[in-house]
């Protein structure tokens, strides 16, 4: 997969997604169990279009590239591509890309008793009560993680 850096920051990187980043791959008609495959599965029915499949709103739609351990037992490790899209409204436990005071973060959503957190998905870190003297902006919604197998 190729994609356009735009900009980096001490938190996370940013790519543009265009068409010809996701190439058609093939995909096997079935599922596959997490052992053996059948022989009979051993055809592919149709080519899957990765673009078609992670990205919903073209216009709104980029990926930014996680740096650090915050949102690591939420599946985000460091390195890890994230698809945002900024056209979904963010709702109660959705993981956002949001920017505190000029700062870039990923966090989990948390509204309870009309307070608004951003809560990391690690032990190690501390939620963020979002106040009124935050300048805090939700620059949009995460949508699919890319990462490598392990």
């Amino acid at each position: 997969m190729k994609l356009k850096h735009l900009k980096h920051t001490d938190n996370l990187d940013f790519y543009s997604v265009d068409d010809t980043a996701f190439e058609k791959i093939p995909l096997f008609e079935g599922s596959v169990q997490a052992g053996f495959p059948s022989p009979a599965d051993d055809y592919m029915d149709m080519d899957l279009d990765l673009h078609d499949h992670l990205v919903q709103n073209p216009s709104a739609t980029f990926c930014v590239k996680a740096i650090g351990e915050s949102m690591k037992d939420a599946g985000i490790q460091s390195g890890d591509v994230m698809i945002v899209d900024r056209s979904l409204e963010p709702e109660n436990r959705s993981i956002v890309l949001a920017v505190i005071d000029g700062e870039f973060t990923v966090k989990r959503v948390n509204v309870n008793d009309n307070e608004l957190y951003l809560m990391p998905e690690n032990d190690s870190f501390t939620p963020i009560k979002i106040t009124e003297e935050m300048d805090f902006q939700i620059w949009g919604v995460v949508t699919f993680i890319i990462h490598k197998a392990v």
